[in-house]
């Protein structure tokens, strides 16, 4: 013991200007050069995103039209008043109905996903390319391209169902079947969004898995339940938050295919919030509500993502 302690070499510190002394010096440009590089993104991001975030919780506080240069300082007020207006939660309860809609088109996806992972099907990548197009498409083209089909005179939609002695409905007209035609448009343009998202998770799962269930007696289901979801579990909550966030915000196709109508059948609270800043001119009361919808944003997006840390634990 002793003598293994004799041969241990003494620390010894470089001087200056020796290689680990330059080594260092280095290692400091290299940072200081990465903050430079960063630092233009990190400007426009700060001017473009968080700053309109700190003016929008500021007018959240006033009384302020949009037009005179006095804003009134009103505190609370406009969030005491947003908790009883029934349009505002009428328009959030349209969002829901949004999100559970939107998980119709995520389980249309998984299907895809599964049907073109498997080996016998041909021209796969053909396939996999029709079917993540419309995704890649702007959502106003969409809206307009749908505008015209569900029309009642003229549209593909009525025309197809008359021709099969079906009875057509003016789709966007009717507020029973106006969110429902909104919702199925969306999900035209996400499952294939969802079917590339899960086709990467299926890929990604050990096919020996599989073989092993199979010569354990497993049947589809089995193997589908207990190897195909718990291997895909990252990718679900992923198209899960990401519906919760994209139709809470949505505003596009509401606002090119109904303007929130018949009466307000399809108002969501992107369009609400647009129609008080815009229409009515209650920039503040608007920006109270937008502060709101970002909370509700926030707090949806943190509980799913801790579940999925204690799913993994």
């Amino acid at each position: 013991m002793s003598a293994s302690t004799s041969l241990e070499r003494p620390t010894v510190l470089a001087p200056p200007g020796t290689a680990p002394d330059r080594r260092r010096h280095r290692d400091g440009r290299a940072g200081v050069l990465g903050y430079w590089l960063v630092l233009p993104a990190a400007t426009i991001y700060a001017v473009f995103t968080l700053w309109p975030i700190v003016q929008t919780a500021y007018l959240s506080f006033t009384d302020w039209n949009g037009l005179s240069p006095a804003k009134s300082f009103v505190a609370f007020d406009n969030y005491r008043e947003l908790a009883g207006d029934r349009r505002f939660f009428s328009a959030l309860l349209h969002n829901l109905e949004w999100v559970a809609g939107s998980w119709l088109a995520q389980g249309f996806g998984l299907l895809l996903a599964a049907l073109l992972s498997a080996s016998w099907i041909r021209a796969r990548t053909f396939f996999r390319t029709v079917f993540f197009v419309p995704a890649t498409m702007s959502l106003v083209v969409v809206g307009i391209a749908w505008n015209q089909i569900y029309r009642p005179d003229t549209g593909v939609l009525a025309a197809t169902l008359e021709a099969a002695g079906l009875p057509s409905a003016g789709w966007l007209s009717d507020q029973h079947t106006a969110m429902p035609a909104v919702i199925a448009t969306a999900n035209w343009t996400y499952y294939g969004f969802a079917m590339v998202i899960l086709l990467g998770g299926l890929q990604s799962i050990d096919r020996s898995l599989y073989e092993a269930a199979a010569v354990d007696g497993a049947g589809a289901v089995r193997q589908f339940v207990h190897i195909t979801l718990p291997g895909i579990r990252n990718q679900i909550t992923l198209l899960v938050v990401l519906s919760f966030i994209n139709t809470l915000k949505t505003f596009d196709l509401v606002y090119i295919m109904t303007n929130g109508g018949p009466g307000r059948a399809t108002e969501v609270v992107a369009y609400y919030i647009y129609s008080l800043a815009f229409v009515t001119h209650q920039v503040g009361y608007g920006a109270a509500a937008a502060v709101v919808l970002t909370l509700i944003i926030l707090a949806i997006t943190i509980v799913f993502l801790r579940l999925r840390e204690r799913s993994e634990r």
